[in-house]
């Protein structure tokens, strides 16, 4: 084959060339050198040019054009190295087979080269997604170039076996690339709250540390409680094989079919929650949660709450995505305990970490049991504004009672802005339309306290806040949860559509109204969702119009365009996700599910809270771009470090005398080697078979040269006699065929110059 010469060396991004290359042959002539004739008198192997047609997809046959034509001129040194092989070939001449055996030997060489091209074009693709932006969050295998060798060594009749090593060696420093890990710190099975900070974070998880530090360095009040650790957590998962059993479920799993992820999900959970505790655990969990009792109440309730590994860190929430339960009884602790660690596993959980570069095994469970607060007033506060980080004000949602209905986005809350300036006066306060006025939540000195909180808070940890916290029935407030609020994908406010088009340039609008839950626009068919049922059924690409924005539907925020809920606020678990995923999304958007209708193409314009029919270009021209989820995770580093060992390509001349399988030091120079040398080997098929000319057939065509078809596998018609030596084109059924001698013959030749 004849390729494009480049420089010696490594180079960057040739992947992408490459794989394009790869495409481009899938369905056109390759011309090769074919100089060396295998015996006197043969016509078929005395032929100077020659074309071999191949695709991937079908029946399939070899076109030779006859020898009506001049030789090809000397391609100089890059050719050496083919025509060395094919020399080499000479000394490999294999006994001559029966017609019938030599067809089905030929056919099966064919096959061979057909696989090997496909794996070659597979492992291409996947090297330049890895290449060009590391967020394809595609995981990479060596199974394509493996395949690579294995249909090689077919075709070569078992030469290029020593193949084997280098692939090994690059293996096995991909492995330890991949396989390495912080090792885990060992600690208590479980840490009061008494005893938890920041330096604790590889025990607690930044959920539980950062409360911690609200409670042990700022003097805030906070739930008394302790924390199941991540020490405990990898003990109970690693007794009796139960890791062992996870990963097996997970290995394979293919995050768009949405039924298979719901599936293995499930049963992944129901394995943990159905897994025995160590008896010292346990007994652990109970004499912590007896210590808590006070002797003055009834019932001691807590609440139990997710503390992963790398939850609530900067700008990776994991809002929503684990389970917390709220108001269990003593009797319930360890059974529940069991339940959160399994929601490490929940559907939404395995794509958002999937989506933000996080690994399974890197994640370790720890879950905070604190004290239930009796809550008159709850909600959710932003230190600044979630799309200007240098607002003057804090943002407070409230509703009455405990703040899970202002997180998952079902109740109604009260909104308030506040200055971030001692008084801290209320500078707007918006109530819910469902909440009567005499039923307002804050008070005045309730709203300033919380700010001047969030204020203190935000000056601790260095970074705006998003916090849940509760005020109970005697007044006072307590912090429930501090996390970094995190940063719209786009980096900033963005304008509206209407600040950069007329009024002419929009049209009337089919719905307006609600909150800007994300900002950004997109466009896409209308998909409703109010079922599993429909969970199951969205499509990628479409828009989610859903009732109330619960934090189980973010396992769709991967493959929707935009959301449209009819309640909720920006406060809302799936709001920040959204956020972070750079997903445009209207919250509180009355009457969407009864006006939009499914399939119906429209654009979500979320800043400006409107939604249009069809595509409106003046908007989508000033749509973000997608942000890079996997910038600075620990599946980021990893695969930074693995790509050394990847796409690199240093064997780019095959005419070179270091072009050698024992030069291959990446993935890609493996790639490389194999497809050149398997269009040798496929190419000299006849020198070392003793091809007969009788297996071809000489088309019978209007044209200034001679062609001989061989029929590779169905190719021809089956009426068409195996005995003649001529077919017309009316009995060849390779469709990629017909259409290249369509093109071919487009335009009548007119003869020589």
């Amino acid at each position: 084959m004849i390729c494009p010469r480049v420089p010696e060396g490594s180079i960057p991004g040739h992947a992408e060339l490459e794989r394009d290359h790869a495409k481009a042959q899938k369905s056109l002539l390759v011309k090769f050198i074919h100089s060396c004739a295998s015996a006197p008198g043969r016509s078929l192997f005395s032929f100077s040019p020659a074309f071999l047609f191949y695709s991937l997809d079908g029946p399939a046959s070899i076109m030779l054009k006859g020898k009506n034509f001049p030789k090809q001129p000397n391609a100089g040194d890059q050719n050496m190295t083919f025509l060395l092989d094919r020399l080499t070939s000479l000394f490999r001449t294999k006994p001559r087979l029966k017609p019938a055996e030599l067809q089905a030997a030929f056919r099966a060489h064919y096959k061979d080269f057909r696989a090997l091209l496909t794996a070659n074009n597979n492992a291409l693709e996947l090297m330049a997604e890895m290449e060009q932006a590391l967020t394809a969050g595609r995981s990479f295998g060596m199974t394509n170039i493996y395949k690579m060798i294995h249909h090689l060594t077919r075709l070569a009749d078992g030469r290029y076996t020593e193949l084997d090593q280098p692939f090994r060696a690059i293996t096995k420093q991909l492995e330890q690339v991949i396989a390495l890990r912080s090792p885990s710190a060992e600690g208590a099975l479980i840490l009061s709250m008494a005893e938890v900070d920041a330096s604790a974070v590889d025990q607690v998880g930044e959920k539980m540390a950062n409360l911690g530090e609200a409670r042990n360095r700022l003097g805030l009040r906070t739930p008394d409680g302790f924390v199941i650790t991540a020490t405990a957590s990898r003990h109970f998962i690693e007794a009796d094989a139960l890791q062992v059993e996870i990963n097996r479920r997970l290995k394979g799993l293919d995050l768009d079919n949405l039924e298979e992820l719901y599936t293995v999900s499930a049963g992944i959970q129901n394995l943990i929650s159905n897994a025995t505790l160590s008896p010292e655990l346990e007994e652990a969990i109970l004499n912590h949660h007896q210590q808590l009792a006070t002797g003055s109440e009834d019932e001691l309730l807590v609440a139990l709450r997710s503390s992963a590994l790398g939850e609530d860190s900067s700008n990776v929430s994991f809002a929503g995505q684990y389970r917390t339960q709220l108001n269990v009884s003593r009797e319930f602790v360890v059974q529940t305990y069991k339940e959160i660690v399994a929601s490490k596993y929940k559907s939404q959980a395995i794509v958002y970490r999937q989506q933000r570069g996080y690994r399974n095994l890197d994640v370790h469970m720890c879950v905070g049991c604190l004290r239930m607060v009796d809550g008159a007033i709850s909600g959710v506060l932003y230190s600044r504004a979630p799309d200007d980080p240098r607002s003057p004000y804090v943002i407070i949602q409230a509703a009455p009672g405990l703040a899970a209905t202002v997180v998952d986005g079902s109740g109604a809350t009260e909104q308030f802005r506040i200055s971030r300036t001692p008084p801290h006066p209320i500078l707007h306060r918006q109530s819910a339309a469902e909440t009567p006025t005499s039923r307002l939540t804050l008070t005045e000195p309730q709203a300033a306290e919380l700010a001047a909180t969030g204020v203190r808070l935000e000056e601790h940890f260095g970074t705006p806040q998003d916090i849940e916290w509760s005020i109970d029935r005697s007044g006072l407030l307590y912090i429930l949860q501090s996390r970094p609020l995190g940063r719209p994908a786009s980096g900033g406010a963005q304008e509206t559509g209407e600040q950069h088009a007329t009024a002419n340039d929009l049209p009337e609008p089919l719905l307006t109204g609600g909150v800007c839950a994300s900002q950004g626009v997109g466009c896409g068919p209308v998909f409703m969702v109010r079922s599993n049922l429909d969970l199951l059924r969205f499509p990628k690409g479409a828009v989610l119009v859903i009732e109330t924005p619960y934090p189980d539907w973010a396992s769709l925020l991967n493959r929707a365009v935009a959301v449209v809920s009819e309640t909720g606020q920006q406060a809302a678990h799936l709001a920040t996700v959204a956020r972070e995923f750079g997903i445009p999304a209207i919250f509180g958007m009355k009457q969407a599910l009864a006006t939009l209708e499914n399939n119906s193409l429209v654009t979500v314009d979320a800043t400006a809270g409107k939604i249009y029919a069809g595509r409106v270009e003046p908007l989508l021209a000033l749509a973000s771009p997608k942000p890079n989820l996997m910038a600075g995770s620990p599946v980021y580093k990893v695969l930074t470090q693995a790509l050394a060992h990847i796409t690199p390509l240093n064997l780019t001349d095959p005419a070179s005398p270091f072009f050698r399988s024992d030069t291959c030091r990446t993935l890609h120079d493996l790639t490389r080697f194999c497809h050149e040398k398997a269009v040798v080997e496929m190419f000299t098929f006849g020198e070392r078979y003793g091809f007969d000319d009788k297996a071809a057939k000489q088309l019978v065509v209007d044209a200034p040269s001679q062609w001989w078809v061989i029929d590779l596998d169905d190719g021809f018609t089956p009426d068409f006699d195996p005995e003649s030596r001529y077919i017309d084109l009316n009995h060849i059924t390779s469709a990629p065929m017909q259409a290249i001698w369509q093109g071919m013959m487009a335009f009548p030749w007119a003869g020589p110059p």
